[in-house]
């Protein structure tokens, strides 16, 4: 049986979009309160996350030019990049993950100290990352066809492994 892949709902986008700016600004006012000499860098890591995983990535997606659960992310990579027939491969995560550590972390560093700034950013960055795995994840388990995703991301093997969302026969090599 085909399975067409959901297409974003806006309810949804507004509700990740929101949580991604709360993660955000909490992250800023914890580099602002405590090492404000970092939010270049932290800038940086998050445009950075903003276009090198997405060639890496979306670019080669099967959603690629779609409006996928990820920000519209299909729709954004296509934006930014042609569509690549290159195969997938580990560069793609490594780019994400080493931008992710960079804007995610950061601000964690800076209020170890400024336990009101960290504990806000701590629990700002598990909102986000339950509603991102709300809204996208379990969606992309559930219809990715692409192989590479259940071989690379640690978000798609949590996902299945949690049980809450059995990937296509196609991802699982069927």
């Amino acid at each position: 049986m085909e399975c067409e892949w959901p297409q974003a709902d806006f309810r949804q986008q507004v509700v990740l979009a929101l949580a991604a700016m709360l993660f955000g600004v909490s992250g800023w006012r914890a580099l602002r309160r405590n090492r404000p000499g970092w939010i270049p860098v932290w800038l940086a890591g998050l445009l950075g996350w903003m276009t090198i995983p997405k060639y890496f990535i979306c670019a080669r997606c099967e959603n690629y030019g779609k409006s996928c659960d990820f920000f519209y992310g299909g729709r954004y990579a296509a934006l930014l990049f042609e569509k690549s027939d290159k195969p997938f491969n580990a560069a793609g995560y490594m780019a994400e993950g080493t931008t992710l550590a960079v804007f995610q972390f950061l601000p964690a560093i800076a209020a170890r100290r400024d336990r009101g700034a960290l504990a806000l950013y701590v629990l700002s960055g598990f909102v986000f990352q339950a509603v991102l795995i709300t809204v996208c994840c379990i969606k992309c388990v559930a219809n990715a066809k692409d192989p590479w995703k259940r071989r690379y991301c640690p978000t798609y093997r949590l996902v299945e492994a949690a049980g809450l969302a059995e990937p296509t026969p196609e991802a699982r090599g069927e």
